[in-house]
């Protein structure tokens, strides 16, 4: 009995030795930003002021062609960077880098090579209709507090998500130069579908709305390809519910990524770099998947209920024999 005992605490402290012998940041949870979240009202977890600081927004990255910022896009897995169709030409530019763990272009950045480049089968360049890409990298990205892969959204419902914000360098053209080295970022508000009919009639499928909310500036510039991030209702988890598509008078278009899931999923595979999407099952509610700590947990609590059975039965075999 005392050595099965021993061998479960043994292989419980084995375990977490190993996990607190591989690298930090190797596995992480999508959304999460342990550097600077410190309580749930996680919404409101935003600094004042337009400048990004550094940790505020870990997932998002500069695209860039000749070492100038082209697009903005966003982490989803070690290997796979989200962005926006219009950002590229029908090949991959040779020069073509993705900067990722900061917020100043003007310091030096960790930098990776795209190994291919993936635009939707049915981009349309006058549309603009299923304005989304996949950058794959040639190199894994290893995670650390200032570079974290953002979640995807679980449902489209715009009533879901609270606090969103947009981010960018202000800059879309590789021949001009940056209005700000340092990441910016807007408060924004999703607006409903029939509202932005209004406004923009000629509105295409699988896009949504949202416009830059007061005391924000209405002329403030986010990053095209970059993401709209939103956090749901008081967990500590930001979501990507969109990726920046358009500019429209007082509005901005989004391309709705609940909506390319599939496709997401469907395009990592064929490379043979599946990205499961986190959180999201066949009923588009959330999956809450227990952590290896969790499951640590789980098998102590098991060891203790044998030791304790045992311990039971033994003492319960002595009574007997002494009746």
């Amino acid at each position: 009995m005392l050595l099965l005992v021993i061998s479960c605490l043994t292989s419980l402290i084995g375990s977490a030795a190993a996990a607190g012998g591989r690298a930090g940041y190797s596995h992480v949870e999508c959304g999460l930003r342990p550097s600077f979240e410190s309580f749930l009202e996680t919404g409101k977890r935003i600094g004042t002021g337009r400048s990004v600081q550094l940790g505020e927004f870990p997932w998002h990255v500069s695209i860039q062609s000749h070492r100038k910022h082209i697009c903005g896009g966003t982490i989803i897995s070690a290997l796979w960077i989200l962005t926006a169709a219009h950002c590229f030409a029908k090949e991959l530019p040779p020069d073509l880098t993705v900067v990722v763990g900061g917020i100043n272009l003007s310091v030096p950045l960790e930098e990776h090579k795209p190994d291919s480049l993936i635009l939707h089968e049915n981009f349309n360049t006058t549309s603009m209709a299923n304005d989304i890409a996949l950058i794959l990298l040639s190199s894994p990205i290893e995670f650390s507090k200032e570079k974290i892969p953002i979640c995807l959204p679980f449902m489209c419902d715009i009533h879901t998500w609270q606090h969103c914000w947009a981010a960018g360098w202000e800059n879309t053209s590789a021949d001009a130069v940056p209005a700000s080295h340092v990441l910016q970022k807007a408060r924004v508000k999703l607006i409903s579908r029939e509202q932005c009919l209004k406004q923009i009639p000629q509105l295409r499928e699988n896009v949504m709305c949202a416009e830059v909310e007061e005391g924000e500036g209405s002329k403030c510039q986010v990053d095209s390809g970059g993401p709209l991030v939103c956090s749901y209702w008081n967990t500590m988890k930001w979501f990507q519910v969109g990726i920046i598509s358009e500019e429209k008078p007082n509005h901005k278009i989004l391309t709705s990524v609940y909506s390319y899931l599939g496709w997401i999923e469907n395009e990592t595979a064929i490379r043979g770099k599946p990205f499961l999407i986190e959180g999201v099952d066949n009923g588009a509610h959330p999956r809450f998947i227990r952590s290896r700590a969790g499951a640590q947990l789980v098998f102590l609590e098991h060891c203790f209920l044998l030791f304790i059975s045992l311990v039971t039965i033994r003492f319960l075999e002595r009574r007997f024999l002494n009746t």
